[in-house]
C-alpha cells in the first residue's frame, strides 16, 4: 500500500471512532507524569488529543502534531472545551515541524512504527533538533514482525538509531489488546 493511500486511510478512520484511540491515556504516560517535573511536551502523532489534556492538566505546556486534519480538529476541540491553552498542528512528523525551541518531553503512542524508512529519518532529525538536552523521549510501538514480511512496527536498527542520540532508561515488552507484540521506551538525551 503506497504512503498516501495508507495516511488517507488512518485519517478517515477519524471520521468514526479509531479503535486505537481510547481516551485514556496509558498508565506508562501517567507513571512518567508522577516522576517528572512539568515542562515543555510534544506529541507526535497526537490524535484527538487525549494525552495532551493529561500532560497540560498536570501542569505541562503542551503542543501537538498529526497529520490528519480530523483528529486535529477533535483535538483543538476537546481542548477549548476544557478551556486549555495546548497548541495543535496538522503536519507530517518526518518534515520540518511547526515548532520553535527544545521540549523537556517528546511523546509518540503509535506513530514512529507506521512509518516508512525515508520517514523514519526525518522524525530522528526533529527528535534531535527539539528534544532538550537532558529531556525525555517516551515512545510505545507495535515491534516489527519478521515472519510478517511487514516493514511496520520498531525494529532493533531503529532502536539502534535512536541509541545513537539518546541514552537507553527502559524498554518494556508486552503484547497489545490484539496480541501483537508492542514495545515501551523511555530514552533520555544525552546531556
Amino acid at each position: 500500500m503506497s504512503s498516501v493511500i495508507k495516511k488517507l486511510t488512518y485519517a478517515l478512520c477519524y471520521l468514526g471512532h479509531p479503535p486505537w484511540d481510547t481516551g485514556v491515556s496509558p498508565p506508562e504516560l501517567l507513571a512518567f507524569i508522577h516522576s517528572h517535573p512539568p515542562g515543555r511536551a510534544l506529541d507526535m502523532g497526537c490524535g484527538t488529543g487525549t494525552n495532551l489534556v493529561t500532560l497540560e492538566q498536570h501542569g505541562w505546556q503542551v503542543s501537538g502534531i498529526d497529520f490528519s486534519g480530523y483528529a486535529v480538529k477533535r483535538a483543538l476541540k476537546r481542548m477549548s472545551l476544557l478551556n486549555l491553552k495546548g497548541q495543535v498542528w496538522k503536519g507530517d512528523v518526518s518534515r520540518q515541524l511547526p515548532v520553535e525551541g527544545f521540549f523537556d518531553l517528546i511523546l509518540d503512542i503509535g506513530c514512529y512504527h507506521g512509518l516508512s524508512p525515508a520517514e523514519r529519518l526525518g522524525y530522528r532529525e526533529n527528535l534531535e533538533i527539539h528534544l532538550a538536552p537532558g529531556g525525555s523521549f517516551l515512545i510505545y510501538a507495535h515491534c516489527q514482525s519478521p515472519e510478517s514480511g511487514k516493514a511496520t512496527g520498531i525494529s532493533q536498527t531503529d532502536i539502534d538509531e535512536f541509541s545513537k542520540l539518546l541514552d537507553v532508561q527502559s524498554i518494556h515488552q508486552t503484547n497489545d489488546r490484539w496480541s501483537r507484540q508492542t514495545s515501551w521506551m523511555l530514552f533520555t538525551r544525552n546531556t
